[in-house]
This record gives C-alpha cells, structure tokens and sequence, in this order.
C-alpha cells in the first residue's frame, strides 16, 4: 500500500478503518489485476475504467460504483439516482452483506472487461 492510502486509512475512526478494510479486501480477491489509489479524496478501483471506490461519512461507509446504474442489483442494495453511479451505505454498526458485495463487485468488473 502506498503512503496515500496508508494516510487515508489511517485516518479513519476505527468503525470506519474496520469496514473500509473488509470491502478493500472483498475488491482485491475478486480481481488480482485491481489498482487501488488515491483519487477524489477517496480510494478508487481501476481496471479500465473506475470499478468502485469506498467513501466514509459520520455514520457509514459506502462502496460506490462507477457504472452502478448498469449493476443487477437482485437485493436492492445499491442506493442512488444519479446518470451512473450507485452506492451502497454500510452502517458503522452494521453488518456487511460480503456476498451482495461480491455480487456487485464482480460484475461491476465485468462491465469495465467489456467496456465500449
């Protein structure tokens, strides 16, 4: 990990820094080939294009997606009504939904392999 994300990480509460690690985690065993930095004040995920990126707030942590308006979303997880992106809000208290996650991780991934 490079200085700017270990800052970033670091700065957070420890609710924050506990949830942010689980889905950079979760990101990073989906796709071996995925560049984590810096980017918007935030962690960002690239392969092609912007996978996901996580961005804390008081009470949450969300991993957005880039093209989240495209994803499946059979669970109703993701949160937004923007062009494109979507976002799913993980209390700092809650549960992370590891296999929703994978779900939208992966073809969030899918969608940037076949990218236009």
């Amino acid at each position: 990990m490079n200085s700017d994300l270990e800052t970033w990480y670091s700065g957070l509460s420890e609710g924050q820094r506990v949830i942010a690690q689980q889905l950079r985690i979760l990101i990073h065993d989906q796709e071996a080939q995925m560049r984590e930095q810096i980017k918007w004040g935030r962690p960002c995920f690239t392969l092609r294009s912007l996978v996901c990126y996580i961005q804390t707030a008081k009470g949450h942590v969300a991993l957005g997606f880039g093209r989240g308006a495209e994803l499946c979303d059979p669970l109703k997880l993701l949160k937004g009504h923007g062009r494109q992106m979507r976002h799913v809000k993980i209390p700092i208290a809650g549960h992370v939904d590891r296999e929703g996650l994978v779900g939208l991780i992966q073809a969030a991934i899918e969608l940037d392999r076949n990218k236009l």
